[in-house]
């Protein structure tokens, strides 16, 4: 049975009250970023074990798992942008895929290169638009950011990103396999090849199978975000069917509009977007995921609090009414 997950940010861990409210609503399992163990950032993108102790600890005594434990993009810019210290990223990629496995993180994120990690959009690509009813989602309008236009002084080229992508993965898939864990990609959100004029590689279902196949093993994996791979305007129902036996975490975002339609998209409540939710988990289940579903980015809720606890809980009952019609239909 698929488990209910959640992303925690490093100030959580000082909200023991917060942890204790997911584990009373019904969420499973967290997911976090790296930067929640204490030195990580201070050591250039590097977890150690008495940083990752600490959060064990607290977030066992919260009665919850970690399930994903995600690296940053910052720490891997020296790799994409070919830079003096790339060895070092790397060499940190592997010590915390070995630090997943010694403290039982199933999986670990590995980040590709997102175009605004460059720094150069002349503008955002999103905002938070209000609703007549007061709540609040995100917005994307990329009609500015597809147009044709030469690349930004300092940008990889797409051949360089591949080839330094395929090197993470390369050098650090082997250490993940024989620790246990698996590496999940994301890929690029918003999915396109370029914003901005700023190259991106991993935006389609072909791209995924070029990175598989590249790096052929079984803890070569990916995170299936919903909300991303339905606004590229591909198939999500068939991509499910194509790479089941590949994932091992999912983002389950809705959203209304694609990017080839609309030029753009909008992050919804899960009930309110194009997607029909049940028919989501229905297919993930039929490929045999057993994994974390995770509601993803917060919408806004005029009472809620700044944590979004108004709209976890909403979120967490909507996908555990899910997953009890999916058991009960059996």
């Amino acid at each position: 049975m698929m488990k209910i997950g959640t992303r925690i940010s490093p100030d959580w861990l000082d909200r023991p009250g917060d942890l204790a409210f997911l584990k009373q609503i019904g969420v499973d399992v967290v997911d976090i970023t790296m930067d929640i163990c204490p030195g990580y950032n201070e050591a250039g993108g590097r977890a150690n074990r008495d940083g990752l102790t600490q959060v064990a600890e607290a977030i066992d005594k919260a009665g919850l798992k970690v399930e994903r434990a995600n690296t940053l993009n910052s720490h891997f810019q020296k790799v994409f942008l070919g830079q003096e210290g790339a060895d070092y990223e790397l060499e940190s990629a592997q010590i915390n895929a070995e630090l997943c496995g010694e403290f039982g993180f199933p999986v670990m994120g590995i980040q590709c290169f997102q175009a605004g990690g460059l720094g150069t959009f002349p503008k955002p690509i999103h905002e938070r638009v209000t609703n007549p009813d007061g709540s609040s989602h995100l917005r994307m309008d990329l009609i500015d950011a597809l147009k044709d236009q030469p690349p930004p002084e300092g940008a990889p080229t797409h051949d360089e990103l591949w080839e330094r992508t395929l090197r993470i993965f390369g050098e650090t898939v082997p250490v993940a396999e024989s620790n246990g864990v698996k590496l999940a990609m994301h890929g690029n959100d918003p999915p396109v090849p370029a914003l901005y004029g700023v190259p991106q590689i991993l935006y389609n279902f072909d791209a995924f199978d070029r990175l598989f196949s590249a790096v052929d093993s079984p803890a070569n994996c990916m995170t299936f975000c919903v909300g991303t791979r339905y606004e590229s305007g591909e198939d999500i129902f068939e991509g499910i069917r194509r790479f089941g036996h590949k994932i091992v975490h999912v983002h389950f975002r809705n959203v209304h509009g694609t990017i080839p339609a609309n030029q753009g998209y909008e992050e919804v409540f899960p009930d309110r977007g194009d997607l029909d939710m049940y028919q989501v988990v229905r297919a993930l289940h039929e490929v045999g995921y057993e994994g974390a579903i995770d509601y993803d980015h917060i919408m806004g809720i005029s009472t809620d609090t700044p944590v979004g606890r108004e709209y976890i809980a909403f979120c967490v009952g909507h996908a555990r009414g899910m997953l009890q019609g999916l058991a009960n239909s059996r």
